[in-house]
């Protein structure tokens, strides 16, 4: 008996310490929207590691993204692209900080941040790469952005 709660003690702490993590490192899993006036407003909060990690929806699928104002486009690894339905287009070389890469075109049909929506966004499937999608400026030129402090604003067009 005493083993049983020793055990469940452990379990509960390995719980509780691995959401603790999953929030530091990604304290946007579920992303909160505000509607002022027209316009639908993001508030991505930095993580520990001093980037902005934010959950969204492409295609309907959950997928984690990284902003990166460096990348160009929506980035997917094969697998996520995968779980949301990216088909594949035409390959293409791209400079990365680790060099020229080919990748494959693609496009995503929905990406939902939060209630922030937008539609047939270019994108890249990057074989090469693994852990998050980056959020580039295929979707980040369509709207306006600021950081102020640790959090970043993500706005649509009307808010401006």
């Amino acid at each position: 008996m005493l083993y049983a709660g020793w055990l469940i003690i452990l379990a509960l702490l390995a719980y509780v310490f691995g959401n603790w993590e999953k929030t530091r490192i990604n304290p946007n899993r579920n992303v909160e929207t505000r509607i002022i006036g027209d316009s639908s407003q993001v508030v991505l909060k930095r993580s520990a590691n001093g980037h902005y990690m934010f959950n969204a929806e492409v295609n309907g699928e959950t997928i984690t993204f990284l902003v990166d104002t460096g990348a160009s486009q929506l980035v997917f690894t094969p697998e996520q692209a995968q779980r949301a339905g990216l088909v594949p287009g035409s390959s293409y070389y791209v400079g990365t900080a680790n060099g020229n890469i080919r990748v494959q075109s693609t496009e995503v049909r929905q990406l939902q941040i939060g209630g922030i929506e937008l539609r047939r966004v270019p994108a890249a499937i990057n074989p090469n790469m693994d852990g998050f999608a980056l959020l580039g400026m295929s979707a980040l030129s369509s709207l306006h952005w600021r950081q102020t402090g640790d959090e970043l604003i993500i706005e649509t067009n009307q808010g401006f």
